[in-house]
């Protein structure tokens, strides 16, 4: 591959320097040498995507059929207004097709952009501050370290230990380290180290650059949900089949009977061309095309509100699987928790800083604090929060807070070599120089330290904090002798609380999900008392066990299932251990829900059914293995994503209800008509009209429903679970059949109004869309039960109030395309009240749903 010229690094050293860039220059670099942010690639044309419509079968069979009826019609001269009007209808109903299409393509470039608004840490003027990804510029110094993603091509500077993860640009899976004047390459991952680097390109010009398009949203798997419509549809497309097969051979035996059918001449031909019309119209009808649509509206307004609820979706598929999800299994620290940790006690007392070479307990924990890490804080505006890990950043907050600052510190004493903290050490250490003498700084979990100390500590006070829910961090350190920087034969130094408020009111969230049957589990790497306490108070920890992370690893296969069952709290966990976690329970048949924030979470949440990262607190590599990207980090916003989950299905289940109603009624209605000895029901271009209302505008009014309180007062739906339930069948076959007799009924003896054919057959149209229009309404009901009739769904009543208005201009000024002649105001007001009957099958058919459900113990939903 041919390489981008890049400024060289003494280059790019000399126009940006190696401190960081002032505020007043980013402005320059960007006009110089770009923004950083990568153009999408070209899309096609909206007008071919608008002609890619027309490639479906039936579409082409239906135009091919049109342009003979056009033929004839000219032959004729008579019949080519009709044609124009079928005409109009295919052009409306690939409109809407298209129109939605494009809409719900809009959404995804949407959440697309949310990549370029990753906090990337830099320094400028002088300080470490987070900047989003999109305003990195050419010459800005960014600080990495494990789990970050690399926003632009840079030059290292600084390498401590760093490994990038390159795999995406080289297809090695192998890290590779980097040392001083390395180059790194924008997409790629920090796995493990720290180190600083000078942005050298950015956006396209990065030779990385269009790495990050094809790390954008997956909406292309096709869901458990996608897969059960498919098949639903086919079973619809062949009733299709084979009633406009039926319908064909009918008019046609009806025809040669009555003699419209009669040798070979034009009207023959014209008559058997709509014979084969109409049937083709049928399929068209029949045909659930509207299904995707259906999927893809359900989808979108899932997706913008759970962005609303701060879940910002990644994956298709996690917005239907968070809805039959089971158990939960979640983080403490920002999840349960604010993620503000303030050091709450301390063995040592208050921090002091020593001139010279520690003397004390609490001089060697001050040292230690302010040197054995890679946090910031960043103070603007009054406000001071915390650049990377929020433990450290709790004891640089504790040392500012006695007027200690710790930059201050950090660029006074001498580092040498850092041991950077992970989930399997537990600890990190830090190698200083202090007058001329090599010292080894360690901080990490207590009973860890512990055992590395020459003499072992009681631990008891330590215990006292974890039962007080406090996070405790223990701080050991020793002289190195003869090069030997391993971490035994320290000098225990004392411990100190952190203390991580629970945010406001979680138990509610838990509590709902419990409600609603999933089960919460609490996966932390505090020991088990502080895990216990906090899981009390949060309402996770019931009647189930606590079970260290050792003791679970150590498990065989078939015991971590037994023991996964009853687990509420796995303590002293490790990253693997929540993998084991995840694999146990979904072997006993749960639906696996996991959060995550940190490099080694990215195997449990790829492998969980639905994997939430932290947006605040996790790394880029953990987001990048989610399916959902919590923004607030907060487990109140996997409640709400729940409950939109369970929202999508019941949405699509609306609008099933409703298109198979008309779709069933509507083809038995062709059918019998003619057997019955009475003229067709509906035109073809009436067949359409209805069409466009099944397809499209349904689409719109029912799959924009809210959720509904009752959908957190069940069990999960379970992922094999049908997608039309029993009171859905039941509402099909009786409406429909309710529909049906009523239709023969006006045909027969014109009841609803109407003393000449042309008028029984209009007052029969009006009726039948004004009756599905009803019927609407009771398609909001699932499961016996009304959701709020007008709070729930306003657009509901303003699509369905646009079918009846445009129903009543199309009789009355279209009468020609549509076949009608215009009806009376006493007339219109007789349909619709009459037609309104449809409510009161629905009614009866809820209460007599919930009554036989509540006799056989099945909760109401």
């Amino acid at each position: 591959m041919k390489e981008d010229p890049l400024l060289p690094l003494d280059k790019l050293k000399e126009i940006a320097g190696t401190s960081g860039l002032a505020s007043d220059r980013v402005g320059e670099m960007r006009t110089q040498y770009g923004a950083n942010i990568v153009t999408p690639p070209l899309k096609e044309s909206l007008w071919k995507q608008y002609l890619d419509k027309f490639n479906d079968p039936i579409i082409r069979i239906l135009l091919l059929a049109v342009a003979i009826s056009t033929i004839v019609s000219v032959i004729k001269g008579s019949g080519l207004l009709d044609t124009l009007g079928i005409i109009a209808a295919i052009l409306l109903s690939t409109g809407i097709t298209f129109f939605n299409e494009y809409r719900s393509s809009g959404e995804f470039d949407i959440l697309n952009a949310h990549r370029d608004e990753m906090a990337i840490k830099v320094v400028r003027d002088g300080h470490p501050m987070n900047v989003p990804s999109r305003d990195i510029v050419v010459g800005d110094l960014i600080l990495l370290e494990a789990g970050d993603a690399v926003p632009a091509d840079g030059w290292v500077l600084s390498s401590d230990g760093l490994v990038a993860d390159e795999s995406t640009f080289t297809g090695e899976s192998e890290p590779v380290n980097k040392s001083d004047r390395g180059r790194l390459l924008k997409g790629t991952y920090i796995t493990a180290g720290k180190g600083r680097m000078l942005a050298v390109a950015v956006g396209d010009s990065a030779q990385m650059g269009l790495i990050t398009a094809s790390l954008g949203i997956d909406h292309t798997t096709q869901t458990p949900l996608e897969k059960k419509l498919e098949e639903l549809a086919g079973v619809i497309s062949r009733f299709g089949y084979a009633m406009a097969i039926l319908i064909c051979s009918t008019l046609l035996i009806r025809g040669i009977l009555t003699g419209d059918v009669s040798g070979l001449n034009l009207d023959t031909a014209n008559n058997i061309l709509h014979y084969f019309m109409l049937a083709v119209v049928i399929v068209v009808a029949a045909v659930p095309e509207g299904l995707p649509m259906s999927v893809a509206l359900s989808l979108s307004l899932a997706m913008r509100k759970m962005t609303r609820a701060n879940c910002l979706v990644r994956r298709l598929i996690a917005c239907e699987t968070i809805g039959s999800a089971t158990t939960i299994c979640t983080d403490k620290t920002g999840t349960l928790t604010k993620n503000q940790m303030l050091v709450a006690s301390s063995s040592a007392g208050n921090p002091v800083m020593a001139d010279s070479v520690p003397q004390t307990p609490i001089e060697w924990i001050t040292l230690n604090a302010a040197v054995n890490g890679t946090a910031h804080l960043d103070s603007r505006a009054g406000k001071t929060t915390v650049i990377g890990n929020s433990t450290e950043g709790a004891l640089l907050r504790w040392l500012a807070e006695y007027g200690l600052d710790y930059a201050k510190i950090r660029s006074e004493i001498q580092v040498s070599r850092q041991f950077l903290f992970d989930g399997k050490r537990k600890r990190m250490s830090t190698v200083v120089q202090i007058e001329g003498r090599s010292w080894l700084l360690v901080k990490g979990a207590p009973e860890i330290l512990a055992a590395l100390c020459t003499t072992r500590p009681a631990l008891d006070g330590i215990t006292a904090l974890a039962s007080r829910a406090m996070r405790t961090l223990a701080f050991a350190h020793k002289e190195i002798a003869s090069g030997d920087e391993t971490e035994t034969l320290l000098v225990w130094d004392g411990y100190i609380g952190i203390r991580d408020q629970l945010r406001d009111h979680i138990g509610d969230p838990v509590a709902a999900c419990q409600q609603a049957g999933i089960r919460v589990r609490m996966v932390t790497g505090d020991n088990p008392e502080t895990a216990r306490a906090i899981a009390q108070e949060s309402g996770i920890y019931k009647a189930g066990t606590v079970v260290p992370g050792p003791v679970f690893r150590a498990m065989s296969p078939e015991e971590q299932v037994t023991s996964a069952r009853d687990l509420d709290i796995m303590a002293r966990a490790e990253p693997m251990d929540k993998l084991l976690l995840v694999q146990a329970l979904q072997k006993s048949g749960d639906v696996v829900a996991v959060t995550g924030d940190g490099t080694n979470d990215a195997l449990a949440l790829r492998h969980a059914d639905v994997g939430f990262a932290m947006g605040i607190a996790g790394t880029e590599v953990a987001r990048e293995a989610s399916d959902i990207i919590l923004l607030d980090d907060s487990f109140a916003s996997i409640t709400q994503a729940v409950w939109w989950g369970r929202s999508l299905c019941e949405n699509i289940q609306r609008f099933l209800l409703f298109q198979l109603t008309i779709n069933f009624s509507a083809c038995i209605l062709v059918f019998i008509a003619p057997l019955l000895g009475y003229p067709e029901p509906f035109t073809i271009i009436q067949i359409l009209w209805i069409n466009i209302i099944m397809d499209t505008l349904a689409a719109f009014a029912l799959c924009s429903e809210a959720p509904h309180a009752g959908l957190l007062k069940r069990p999960p739906i379970p992922r094999n679970a049908a997608i039309i339930t029993p009171f859905m069948w039941l509402s099909i076959v009786v409406t429909g059949a309710f529909l049906i007799i009523a239709g023969i009924l006006q045909m027969a003896t014109g009841f609803l109004g109407g003393t000449t054919p042309e008028e029984i057959s209009t007052v029969f149209f009006s009726a039948f869309i004004i009756a599905a229009v009803w019927n609407g309404v009771n398609c909001r009901a699932l499961d016996g039960k009304m959701p709020p009739f007008f709070k729930g769904n306003p657009m509901f009543f303003v699509i369905m109030g646009l079918v009846v208005a445009v129903q009543m201009v199309l009789v009355q000024y279209a009468g020609e395309i549509f076949a009608t002649v215009p009806l009376s105001p006493l007339q219109w007001v007789k349909i619709i009240i009459v037609s309104a009957s449809v409510l009161v099958i629905g009614f009866m058919l809820r209460v007599s749903f919930r009554y036989h459900a509540g006799r056989k113990g099945i909760p109401p939903s």
